[in-house]
């Protein structure tokens, strides 16, 4: 599913030196929103986020010619692997709660030109994705009546934050990749997506406690979190996965397992809605 085609290089300098990097181009993605300029939107907040100290691997070079290959991106290499059920949980979620925080500590004008855009609006696109069984018309109906909505201040977002796009060396995480869904928005919207996927690597009370040492994090960070909204971005992302799922490449098993957790996820999300509109 990734919308980057590439891989790894070594390099040869006249010398003899050799070094390791990653060259991306991006594949149409005209069907996203948020995806224009995208290789030149990567470099840039490569750049920012290097300089404030963020595990992102560094961007090399970029080509923004869209007439003849199109734009691309060459970043560094980074060895490391994605954490798995069989590595100490909680400091992988500890890890990846303080990334996230840090992340969403970064002020969005030092970004400022550099191509994110805003995040679409989920109670907009969220009808067009909804599943068509009971959980999915229960949510129609909420999102038809109006959802009261109390939005965080936006921060920069990763767009994917999943423990698939990171990889940990040593016990600890060495990079976070693949930024090409990167936009502003509510922070909701990576913690949501990095719940959804966790509660599918590695558990429900894994993501619970990730959710719990984000909250803290992000408050220790002066940047507290309004919660209200959680469930309609929880609705989303999975809403929006189980929509796309089947363009992952799973394995029949993995895709099951996976799209059972998910629509688990999803009518919590809905349950959480609705008794939010009784109210």
């Amino acid at each position: 599913g990734s919308a980057a085609h590439g891989g790894r290089l070594t390099l040869v300098s006249s010398g003899g030196g050799r070094s390791e990097v990653v060259f991306r181009q991006h594949a149409d993605r005209t069907g996203k929103g948020h995806s224009a300029g995208v290789a030149a939107k990567e470099f840039r907040l490569a750049e920012v986020l290097v300089a404030a100290g963020r595990p992102v691997p560094k961007a090399l070079a970029l080509h923004r010619d869209s007439t003849t290959c199109g734009p691309w991106l060459v970043t560094e290499w980074v060895a490391g692997s994605p954490p798995t059920a069989s590595d100490r949980v909680g400091d992988v979620i500890a890890q990846l709660a303080d990334f996230l925080a840090r992340l969403h500590a970064v002020d969005p004008e030092r970004v400022a030109g550099g191509g994110l855009e805003p995040i679409e609006d989920p109670a907009e696109v969220l009808p067009g994705y909804l599943p068509d069984d009971e959980n999915g018309r229960s949510v129609a109906a909420i999102l038809a009546s109006g959802v009261e909505r109390r939005p965080n201040p936006d921060v920069v977002l990763h767009g994917d934050y999943w423990p698939g796009n990171v990889l940990f060396r040593d016990g600890e995480i060495a990079a976070v990749l693949d930024w090409e869904d990167a936009a502003l928005g509510d922070p909701l919207v990576d913690l949501a997506c990095a719940r959804v996927e966790i509660e599918c690597a590695l558990g429900a009370p894994a993501s619970a406690r990730f959710t719990d040492e984000y909250l803290g994090r992000a408050t220790e960070r002066g940047c507290p979190v309004d919660l209200h909204d959680l469930p309609l971005w929880d609705a989303y992302v999975s809403a929006t996965a189980l929509s796309a799922m089947h363009l992952w490449g799973l394995t029949p098993t993995d895709e099951a397992e996976r799209r059972r957790t998910t629509q688990r996820f999803f009518a919590s999300a809905g349950a959480r809605l609705s008794l939010r509109s009784r109210r």
